[in-house]
């Protein structure tokens, strides 16, 4: 048990200062071992929020930064309903600190510590229209906008929130009903970026993603959407860097999941196969040729995905946009490659394919 006039701010820098530079490996672990008991105290409430206000330097910040989001995971219901107003407040307030935010790490846990707080915390009705009030007065708080976007839907499938199923549903349902408001957020973003940063194109990119998960896009707003068209852009293109043709290939690979339900799906379905059997082929080829085996196993992610997506319409054969097996070859391309991660990337899809081919054709076998 640790007593309040131990955890003070001067005794937390000095754990700090022990833990990351301290030669003698005894002392490191006596370090590590407090820090831990201030985590696991009601007092590290406070103190957290006072050392990320006070700011002293990265590494104290950071690691307030992530007991206070280990809090609000863990153990938010050791925090009076009276305070969680005030917690609110003050997580608002260090996402508009830019001094902060621009730390990476400090960005990533004050984002998600808000977004777990916006789901456990029954009080704060619009989260998302609070945090884009909060900071929207300056450019350089995009990045801590989308942090805090594509933590909420992330956060509201984990297993770390100690939320009833009856909140995290009624979660869900709230925020997958909010998916044109965020397109709208997110087109805004991307139309404010004219000189292109690739941090920031990523972040769009991975926050789309993170909504499309969780439904909250209809199919016309996805096919009409100026994210789908840069995507695709992406994709088609052999220039681009690979983190950002990664980000790319993660989004249209949940969209392709989408499309598993078909029927609600069926105009995305036919678009998507449409435009990856025409138009990426040839980059896959490229990514080949110019030894990238990044970019090669990208394209067979999506290869993979698209024609497991279908798979039910291959196999019936009677959906005709969907139900062309020429598609199949895009499983044979990466079956060449020298790689052999490549190759056995293509593995599953290909035993899904036999077995539905199997159980589609016992009912004739048997008769």
């Amino acid at each position: 048990m640790i007593s309040s006039s131990e955890v003070t701010p001067e005794n937390f820098v000095r754990a700090v200062q022990m833990l990351y530079h301290d030669q003698d490996a005894t002392r490191k672990k006596i370090a590590s071992e407090w820090l831990l008991n201030v985590q696991s105290s009601l007092y590290a409430w406070s103190l957290a929020d006072q050392l990320i206000r006070m700011n002293q330097n990265s590494e104290v910040t950071c690691l307030s930064a992530q007991i206070l989001r280990h809090k609000i995971q863990h153990n938010f219901d050791e925090l009076p309903v009276e305070h969680c107003k005030a917690l609110c407040d003050s997580l608002l307030d260090h996402l508009s600190r830019i001094e902060l935010t621009r730390n990476t790490t400090v960005r990533v846990q004050l984002a998600v510590a808000t977004a777990d707080l916006a789901l456990q915390y029954v009080g704060w009705e619009k989260p998302v229209e609070d945090v884009v009030e909060k900071l929207k007065t300056s450019s350089e708080h995009m990045l801590t906008l989308l942090e805090f976007l594509t933590a909420l839907p992330e956060e509201v499938n984990t297993s770390t929130i100690r939320i009833g199923e009856n909140r995290r549903q009624y979660c869900r349902e709230k925020y997958s009903n909010s998916g044109k408001q965020i397109h709208e957020i997110l087109i805004f973003l991307l139309q404010v970026n004219p000189s292109h940063n690739e941090l920031l194109f990523i972040g769009i990119l991975k926050c789309f993603a993170s909504w499309i998960t969780i439904r909250a896009f209809d199919e016309n707003l996805i096919l009409t959407s100026p994210l789908l068209n840069s995507v695709l852009d992406i994709l088609k293109s052999t220039h681009c860097s690979n983190e950002l043709h990664k980000s790319a290939c993660d989004c249209l690979c949940d969209i392709l999941e989408l499309c598993e339900d078909y029927q609600k799906y069926w105009s995305l379905a036919v678009y998507l196969k449409q435009q990856i059997t025409q138009y990426l082929c040839q980059p896959y080829f490229q990514a080949v040729k110019d030894e990238n085996l990044d970019k090669a196993q990208n394209y067979t992610r999506i290869y993979t995905n698209l024609i497991e997506s279908i798979l039910d319409c291959l196999i019936d054969g009677r959906q005709s946009e969907l139900s062309d097996l020429s598609c199949l070859h895009l499983l044979l391309y990466p079956l060449e490659h020298s790689d052999y991660e490549v190759v056995q990337a293509t593995f599953y899809t290909w035993y899904r394919l036999s077995e539905s081919i199997q159980t589609n054709n016992e009912p004739i076998i048997d008769k």
